[in-house]
């Protein structure tokens, strides 16, 4: 038995990565390693300034990248005893972590057992711990397990919680891990005496997630994760500070703001940075940042959203911009920002689009009115892996699934051209927009008589910038 996070995982265990992860067997290769992370609020991402960008299993999930399938499965206030407060086992998110079917299964439980009412059964942890293991044995993914020695209490703890009775539990999860077989990460020595990690004395608050995120991911791979902020180079744009760095091969740009407005609001232009910049530079201005990342050729699909998770966490952790930023889609920049906006509506403040393809069948395909693009067409359907009978059948456009974005309340608005033959209004935007409202989903659109695909945007922004303003992130 090891203490992960204090030496690293011998080449056995490598080796059983490396044939999970498919490199064994080319043809497993697209299979990614389903992690379930089990646990108490700690897991949950209590504590921390927003749950969904800093809970542990979150930022391990862009650590890992998308060879690996991150899920969160904590439940707040659980706990490992079953004659507890709220047992684990008792809960639906037990039960949803059995069904996921993981390959790993990483548990930080027993915190919340520390509370006297709780430790009173004391006697009653080593056995319910085995009959949780044994559950996730019995699972026909066969998953490899991890047993977290919990996070250190912090100064006198809090809700009951105490350092007294977690450090009774650390021999007991040791001593089961060495009967089970089961490896040990060692939470605590990674967290003890360090208080500034911790945002009430008992939850990791953003930077205590990180070193739970990094503790864990050296238990995974066998390595420890270093990586931060990518090397980048300082320079400028239209007179404000710019930097530049390359993050997984894409190349990536973050305008500064003078004067940041509180909590530090961005855009993000998801195609053609520095093109018609009008509205950028007036919110620039205003105090906003603007970012971008270069996901050319890839029209909406999953490769250049998931490269755009790994960005948005860079942008939110490294650079402490909003979890809310305002996607931007100029044309074919209209597949990224809302597809990127559907994957996560929770992290959208509102949209900006102009003359956005909106359907792919319209542009590159040129199924309908437009003009279409034979070059684009071909690399787009490359893109999502689909024949272009099986496109023409697609029903994951923009268009066809807005009700994620309705939902969640998130406004658009977006400028368009009434006379662009590239992309179509009455294909696209004026269509989703028809749906959107039928939602009741909140839009404004501005049409330019006569305007054809370019020029993007406005001579004078101000109705844009002042939409988006009303809208901005608290």
């Amino acid at each position: 038995m090891k203490r992960i996070g204090i030496s690293f995982l011998g080449p056995v265990w490598t080796a059983v990565l490396l044939l999970l992860v498919g490199l064994g067997n080319p043809d497993a290769v697209q299979s990614p390693v389903k992690v379930a992370c089990v646990g108490d609020s700690i897991t949950y991402g209590a504590g921390t300034t927003n749950r969904t960008v800093y809970a542990y299993p979150e930022q391990l999930q862009w650590m890992l990248g998308p060879g690996w399938e991150i899920r969160n499965f904590g439940s707040s206030g659980s706990t490992l005893i079953d004659l507890g407060d709220k047992p684990y086992q008792k809960q639906a998110t037990f039960q949803q972590a059995l069904d996921y079917q993981p390959d790993v299964v990483v548990i930080m439980l027993g915190t919340n057992d520390t509370k006297s009412q709780n430790w009173a059964h004391k006697d009653r942890f080593v056995l319910d711990y085995e009959s949780l293991v044994d559950r996730f044995r019995l699972l026909d993914s066969n998953p490899t397990i991890f047993l977290c020695l919990p996070p250190y209490v912090a100064g006198q703890g809090n809700y009951g919680i105490n350092e007294h009775a977690l450090q009774e539990q650390i021999a007991m999860i040791e001593a089961l891990a060495g009967k089970e077989g089961a490896e040990v990460i060692d939470i605590h020595a990674k967290t003890a005496g360090r208080d500034m990690l911790f945002s009430d004395r008992v939850h990791p608050n953003n930077h205590g997630a990180t070193v739970l995120a990094k503790t864990i991911y050296q238990a995974l791979t066998g390595n420890e994760y270093t990586n931060s902020v990518p090397d980048f180079y300082e320079t400028s744009w239209r007179g404000y500070p710019m930097i530049k760095f390359d993050l997984a091969g894409h190349t990536c740009q973050l305008v500064k703001p003078d004067k940041p407005l509180p909590g530090n609001p961005w855009i993000w232009r998801a195609r053609f940075f520095g093109a018609f910049p009008t509205v950028d530079l007036a919110l620039l201005k205003a105090g906003y940042h603007v970012a971008y990342v270069d996901v050319s050729n890839t029209y909406g699909a999953d490769d250049g959203l998931d490269v755009m998770d790994l960005f948005y966490a860079y942008m939110v952790t490294f650079y402490d911009l909003n979890p809310k930023p305002v996607p931007e889609g100029f044309s074919r920049g209209g597949l990224l920002a809302l597809n990127w906006a559907r994957r996560h509506p929770e992290r959208v403040s509102c949209i900006y689009l102009d003359a956005p393809v909106c359907d792919f069948k319209s542009w590159p395909g040129g199924k309908g009115s437009g003009d279409g693009s034979d070059w684009d067409w071909k690399n787009c359907l490359n893109a999502y892996g689909l024949t272009e009978q099986e496109a023409m059948a697609y029903n994951g456009n923009p268009i066809d699934d807005l009700e994620p974005l309705a939902r969640a309340g998130i406004a658009i608005i977006a400028v368009y051209g009434e006379a662009d033959t590239t992309v179509p209004p009455d294909e696209n935007i004026l269509e989703l927009a028809k749906r959107y409202k039928q939602m009741k989903g909140r839009i404004q659109l501005i049409g330019k008589p006569g305007g054809a695909h370019h020029p993007h945007s406005l001579s004078d922004p101000t109705p844009v910038v002042d939409f988006i303003l009303r809208n901005q992130p608290l």
